[in-house]
């Protein structure tokens, strides 16, 4: 063979092996590709634009930022919540505690003599990230469950672990916090902060909140239906969202 021949077919060789590795990095490197760790409960979906999109089937657990009467609300005023849980996907925070879940009045009837009872439709379209980026659903966002604010409370405890008791310089060893505990009998049996009532993503209905029910039989949106006057549900109630695709 030709040493110009040759020197052709390898141009051309060389030429094939960039092309090769292009494409290869380019399939492995395209837009909005999610991170690579586990998940627990929600799928993602990925746009063109390289965000994270809640997906069908995400639950995102918050509370009200704010109190909501259908004795004040109309149609299209926007409801607010904030997220008390970090919502993961593969192993990784995507959207942190303290975002917004950002949803809308799609329906009122308010309570009159005639009818005692009275009702909220709402929807929810979107999170709200630090900075305010948004994050808007594959689908709207209906309630799963709706339940009453978590419970502080102190509860006392004996366990020296529990107590909230400051080392002395210099020492770190279990006798010096025996010692601590010793100098101080307030220490023991001390009051300590407690929550109860915080609901997951294995809740439905409502839960700790009387005369009120849960209506998701409609597409789209969820009833929220109070059996006696307006319905008010105060700052701090907790509401599970779950993304939903539409019935086929």
């Amino acid at each position: 063979m030709k040493p110009s021949a040759l020197i052709v077919l390898l141009g051309l060789a060389t030429i094939n092996a960039f092309a090769r590795t292009d494409e290869k990095f380019s399939s492995q490197s395209g837009t909005g590709k999610p991170p690579t760790s586990g998940a627990p409960a929600a799928g993602l979906d990925t746009g063109s634009t390289g965000s994270f999109r809640p997906g069908a089937g995400t639950f995102i657990v918050a509370e009200l930022s704010k109190p909501m009467d259908a004795g004040k609300l109309k149609v299209g005023d926007n409801i607010e919540c904030v997220l008390f849980q970090d919502l993961l996907y593969k192993g990784k925070i995507v959207v942190p505690r303290k975002s917004k879940a950002l949803g809308h009045v799609t329906d009122v009837v308010r309570a009159s003599k005639v009818h005692p009872e009275s009702h909220l439709g709402l929807v929810f379209d979107k999170l709200i990230l630090s900075g305010k980026k948004e994050l808007p659903f594959e689908y709207p966002a209906i309630i799963a469950a709706v339940a009453a604010p978590i419970r502080g409370t102190t509860v006392q405890t004996t366990k020296i672990t529990d107590m909230p008791v400051q080392m002395q310089r210099g020492k770190d060893t279990g006798g010096a916090m025996i010692d601590a505990v010793s100098s101080n009998a307030q220490l023991a049996g001390a009051n300590m902060p407690s929550s109860t009532g915080a609901i997951s993503a294995a809740n439905r209905g409502v839960i700790g909140i009387r005369d009120v029910a849960l209506d998701n039989s409609n597409s789209g949106y969820s009833l929220i239906v109070s059996k006696k006057g307006n319905l008010r549900l105060d700052f701090g109630v907790q509401l599970l969202l779950q993304v939903v695709a539409p019935k086929p």
